[in-house]
C-alpha cells in the first residue's frame, strides 16, 4: 500500500453501508481496500488465482453444495 494511503483514517466497512446486513454479535470496523494498479502487486487477486489453479488450499474451497449452510 503507498506511504500517503496508510495514514487514512476514513476506513469504512460494510457495517457503515445503509441497508447492510446484520452481524451477530458486536459488529466489527472494516478494512480498507486497496487494489494496487499493477495485478502482479495485487496479493488478493495471486491468492485467489492460486486457490482456483490448486497452488494453495483451503478447506472453505470449494465449497461442499451438499453441506448445510448455517443460519
Amino acid at each position: 500500500m503507498p506511504d500517503d494511503m496508510k495514514a487514512r483514517t476514513d476506513v469504512e466497512g460494510e457495517a457503515s453501508l445503509r441497508g447492510h446486513l446484520k452481524a451477530e454479535g458486536t459488529e466489527e470496523t472494516g478494512s480498507q481496500s486497496y487494489v494496487p494498479p499493477d495485478e502482479k502487486n495485487d496479493r488478493a487477486l495471486k491468492e485467489a488465482f492460486d486457490l482456483l489453479r490448486g497452488a494453495i488450499t483451503d478447506g472453505a474451497f470449494p465449497p461442499n453444495p451438499k453441506a448445510a449452510v448455517p443460519q
